[in-house]
């Protein structure tokens, strides 16, 4: 088996990719014959690129996971060639490696308005058989026409079930273990809807600016980089009906569902339901960071946003005026992605009225550790009567797991390799997504909502502590 991987000198290949199928060739998961082949566009001979690799993988990998001999054996299987991606002759440096006549995955770490371009060339080379798999980087386009035109040309050459749309959330344990919280435990599906919950939030943070990343985000922004792929498809994890069964078209087929099911915030609505910003200088950890406008790369005066927290309904009978609370940013206080879903308050309070019970919440952190987290109310052992305290029931994975754990990249790679693709994203599903994505922001160019600046380390613009208060409740910010 060939693993071609298009951008293998960049960051995604050396940092993510890379480690995973070392781990994977460590413990005899890939084929027992398997050739690594990075495709880049920097002159380095192979020698040159092993060196790279090797040491990429003493930087992201833990001591404890390798030896100088199991990285000698793996980087046996590596091999690197230079093309540039904009000359159709480069690409012939491939028939030296036989693709034509063996099973071979495809991976494009580059820029997606490359996509078309390799599967043409690919294509011409005779270098695509029905073994054939490719897999593609979010975010697939930057609009509805321009992801059309990109899964089009993918379609010409590769049939849907040879197209794996990866989106490296859904390679979590802990956002796949949604699926078994809900369908494989009764206690949970029973009361997963408006019967129940109050109002869901999902929180995407991350501490880091564009890490010389200024030229790319500041085109793109955070709805387009974040909430079209990630944040949405965690939403139809959460919300989906339950699938007939766990196999990949019958997931896929209820997220699809919740896609067509979600209410468009329209131009008169988009200013109590969404709320923008960008990040100004201020301090992380104590140290000081600058703002978005001062970062390399981006344009005097931009208007990207760097942060967008929503409102949102889903308009069928099981989330009937249940609110769905979306926020993502750069530069915030804390690395986090969670899931919250807020329980209603009990129907009646048969303790003391001057007590104040806490509605029960689910939390469900998708990193940086990957947790459940219940919390319930029981009665205080030390005190008399019946004062009530709440208390987490507590499950971390790798504390359970930590041989057996997966990253999402691990996950994901052996699944493409695999062909199974119920992680991955359907054309449609990306489609219905990009359709929603162009109507808010049509909804906010119209409206010309503000631009909001926060500080860097802060949670964000006030304003999307606003939007939830006006609920009556407050984003899960550790205190």
């Amino acid at each position: 088996m060939n693993i071609v991987i298009f951008g293998g000198t960049g960051d995604l290949a050396t940092r993510k990719l890379l480690p995973a199928l070392f781990r994977h060739h460590k413990s005899s998961r890939l084929p027992s014959e398997v050739n690594i082949i990075g495709i880049g566009s920097r002159s380095v001979s192979n020698n040159e690129y092993l060196k790279l690799v090797r040491e990429k993988l003493c930087e992201h990998l833990k001591q404890s996971e390798f030896t100088s001999n199991q990285i000698d054996l793996f980087l046996e299987s590596l091999s690197y060639s230079k093309i540039d991606f904009n000359i159709s002759k480069d690409f012939e440096t491939l028939n030296n490696y036989n693709l034509s006549e063996s099973k071979s995955l495809f991976y494009l770490a580059v820029s997606p308005s490359f996509y078309t371009k390799i599967a043409e060339n690919l294509n011409a080379l005779g270098l695509i058989n029905n073994d054939s798999v490719i897999v593609v980087e979010k975010p697939i386009g930057e609009d509805l026409n321009s992801s059309v035109k990109i899964n089009q040309s993918l379609a010409s050459y590769f049939d849907e079930q040879q197209i794996f749309r990866i989106d490296h959330y859904l390679g979590k344990e802990a956002v796949q273990n949604l699926l078994a919280l809900r369908f494989g435990n009764i206690l949970f599906e029973k009361v997963w809807s408006n019967i129940a919950i109050d109002h869901v939030q999902i929180t995407v943070a991350e501490t880091l600016g564009l890490e010389s990343r200024g030229s790319y985000y500041d085109e793109v922004g955070a709805i387009k980089d974040m909430l079209q792929n990630h944040m949405l498809q965690i939403l139809c994890l959460v919300s989906m009906e339950p699938p007939t069964s766990i196999n990949s078209e019958s997931i896929r087929d209820e997220k699809l569902k919740v896609l067509r099911s979600l209410k468009p915030i329209s131009k008169d609505e988009i200013q109590n339901n969404c709320v923008i910003g960008q990040y100004k200088d201020g301090a992380i950890g104590g140290e000081t960071k600058a703002s978005y406008l001062d970062e390399e790369g981006v344009k005097e005066k931009s208007k990207t946003e760097t942060f967008i927290s929503l409102k949102l309904q889903i308009d069928n009978w099981r989330w009937s005026g249940v609110p769905f609370f979306l926020r993502t940013g750069k530069r915030m206080s804390e690395k986090k992605s969670e899931i919250v879903v807020q329980f209603k308050e009990v129907p009646h309070n048969i303790f003391d009225s001057d007590q104040k019970q806490k509605n029960n919440q689910l939390i469900i952190q998708l990193q940086p550790e990957e947790s459940i987290k219940l919390k319930i109310m029981i009665k205080e052992p030390t005190a008399s009567g019946f004062k009530l305290q709440e208390l987490p029931l507590d499950l971390f994975f790798d504390e359970y797991y930590e041989d057996d754990h997966l990253d999402a990249y691990e996950r994901l790679l052996l699944d493409a390799i695999e062909r199974k693709s119920s992680l991955f994203m359907r054309r449609d599903e990306v489609e219905e997504s990009w359709l929603f994505i162009d109507k808010l922001i049509e909804a906010i160019q119209v409206s010309d909502i503000d631009l909001e600046k926060y500080n860097a380390g802060s949670w964000g613009p006030s304003s999307s502590d606003l939007l939830i208060a006006n609920h009556g409740s407050k984003w899960n910010n550790d205190e």
